[in-house]
């Protein structure tokens, strides 16, 4: 279900005022020379600019909540068999790739397969319209 006018704008303001952005990795677990791709990881980025903040703080700061919030709303209502959760925020801080001399925080969006099975194109679908909403409040992808 696409965000209603209001949620859209204030998503946005997020984003606009956290710098957030993200990246995509797939998911996969390896057995010797074998690798099964269960599903994706989309990790979201926000700039914490502003406030000192140590690393053990980032994960229960208000960049954590606000980043989540994002996080929240891009989640796809139709999920089909694809399993999707909002892991726990590190307490870690990173150097920006955005802001010079600023710090970042992240929050991992996970998309796997119910049951463990193997990846398809219903993760596929799921990670298409993450995409899509956070391009369409201004977050851009950057690997």
């Amino acid at each position: 279900m696409p965000l209603d006018a209001k949620t859209l704008e204030a998503v946005r303001g997020l984003v606009q005022r956290h710098h957030v952005h993200f990246d995509v990795r797939e998911e996969v677990v390896s057995d010797g020379e074998q690798r099964q791709k269960l599903g994706y990881r989309v990790r979201l980025w926000a700039v914490v600019s502003g406030a000192r903040l140590l690393p053990g703080d980032a994960s229960a700061s208000l960049f954590a909540m606000a980043l989540r919030a994002v996080a929240e709303k891009v989640i796809p209502q139709e999920r089909g068999t694809t399993a999707i959760s909002i892991e726990p925020t590190e307490p870690a801080l990173y150097d920006s790739r955005i802001v010079p001399g600023a710090d970042e925080i992240a929050q991992d969006i996970l998309l796997a397969h119910a049951g463990n099975a193997p990846a398809d194109d219903g993760e596929d679908r799921c990670l298409k319209a993450i995409r899509k909403t956070l391009e369409s409040v201004g977050a851009q992808q950057r690997d």
